[in-house]
């Protein structure tokens, strides 16, 4: 069935709506980010960048202009001060409530936003990150490691497989692979590539991934359901047809705030449009499994011992090695069947009979034991060069800092700093 963009919104949007979104979308697309308050506090981020606009509701939450400031290129986003993303899909961790000790699980994460959001609201939570794709779960990997933040991350197609960690997960995000009308400021070719014949081949996989969802939910657990598309079929329509083939679940209203839409027959759900809520677009409902939520049983003095950790003062509940790496979490998420790309934070690279601390770690760490940088030590550290910085200390590994905020690792020797910041990353 052939539709172009425009007329397949005319299933559940007036032409007046259409106008506006229309309208909307041949001007400049908004700019925002989230704020790693461990790194910089709202005063500080104000103080160096005071052109940000503070978002009406949201938390630490700021929008730019990219004219002005070029967020993306600055140290602070290379070393997690903050994390660029829209204001739109921050909404989507913003209204799943966690609870201390709950498992939960970010189903379609890369690159990582709603993950890293999620974290950032929520101290050492338990949170599983996943993606489909090895390469795109390579990117959610680093991008979570700049803010030194302690999810697990894995790399699994949970339709693979319809009976693994049924009933495992107190709250779920599934943010579906969509169309992506609502990327088209920000992406030309999710523009051209648009046709209605992919809105209805998402439209089936979404709801594939709901019901699997669904399945991987304790009874009492919530799900957030998103995507990034305009299209009724891969939005309402799912939710309307999983609320008549499965009486295991129920809709719960979300919370209401200025700018909202909401269609008439679905009123608990949320459809944000760029014209009225300053974002670039996205649909947002909230399910509740039926069932009473039972309480995770938690060893809360276990302690791992593990000779690298306990060199470096790190008491993790659980080590794992992966491959050649050695990782630290506070909670356990392993099984046999599921690529493990990374279990919490990444302590150290082993080698044969030494080992050397890792970029993640070092952004994990507290930046008070760090050899503090000045500006111009600052920008030799950031474009890997070596510094000669005379210190009364040992020779060996130490974190560096520039202004409250650690960089990363050095090996301290006679004198000499030399450098380890990633290659990926010096400039």
């Amino acid at each position: 069935m052939k539709m172009d963009f425009v007329e397949h919104l005319a299933k559940y949007l007036s032409k007046e709506m259409i106008d506006k979104l229309i309208d909307e979308l041949q001007k400049e697309r908004t700019s925002s980010l989230v704020l790693n308050t461990d790194k910089i506090s709202n005063q500080e981020f104000l103080k160096m960048f005071p052109e940000v606009k503070k978002h009406p509701f949201l938390n630490n939450v700021y929008y730019y202009d990219k004219n002005i400031y070029q967020f993306g290129k600055n140290y602070l986003f290379d070393n997690g001060a903050y994390y660029i993303m829209d204001a739109s899909s921050m909404l989507v961790s913003e209204f799943l409530d966690v609870s201390k000790n709950d498992l939960v699980l970010d189903m379609c994460a890369a690159p990582g936003g709603k993950s890293i959001y999620l974290s950032l609201k929520n101290n050492d939570i338990n949170l599983v990150s996943n993606d489909i794709s090895h390469s795109r779960t390579l990117t959610l990997s680093s991008n979570v490691e700049k803010l030194g933040l302690t999810n697990i991350v894995i790399n699994f197609d949970f339709l693979s497989d319809p009976n693994i960690l049924n009933n495992a997960f107190d709250k779920i995000i599934l943010d579906a692979p969509c169309s992506g009308s609502a990327m088209f400021r920000k992406m030309d070719e999710m523009k051209n590539d648009w046709t209605y014949e992919k809105v209805l081949s998402c439209q089936a996989t979404q709801y594939k991934l709901l019901n699997r969802a669904i399945d991987l939910l304790k009874g009492g657990g919530e799900l957030i359901y998103s995507t990034c598309s305009f299209s009724f079929e891969e939005n309402e329509e799912n939710i309307i047809r999983l609320l008549k083939e499965r009486n295991d679940i129920e809709l719960i209203d979300l919370p209401h705030f200025d700018g909202e839409y909401r269609y008439e027959k679905l009123k608990e759900t949320v459809h944000l449009f760029p014209m009225f809520y300053k974002g670039e677009g996205q649909f947002i409902a909230k399910l509740r499994k039926k069932g009473t939520l039972k309480a995770n049983l938690v060893k809360e003095n276990k302690i791992e011992k593990n000779k690298i950790a306990d060199s470096l003062n790190l008491n993790f509940k659980y080590c794992k090695t992966i491959k050649n790496q050695l990782y630290g979490s506070n909670f356990d998420f392993f099984n046999k069947k599921i690529p493990l790309i990374k279990y919490g934070i990444n302590i150290a690279e082993i080698k044969k009979d030494y080992f050397i601390p890792s970029f993640n770690l070092a952004h994990y760490l507290s930046s008070e034991n760090s050899i503090k940088l000045n500006e111009d030590e600052m920008k030799k550290y950031l474009k890997g060069e070596t510094i000669s910085k005379n210190l009364n200390i040992k020779d060996g590994y130490y974190t560096v800092s520039f202004k409250g905020i650690n960089l990363g690792y050095i090996k301290y020797v006679k004198g000499i700093l030399k450098n380890l910041y990633p290659k990926g990353l010096r400039h």
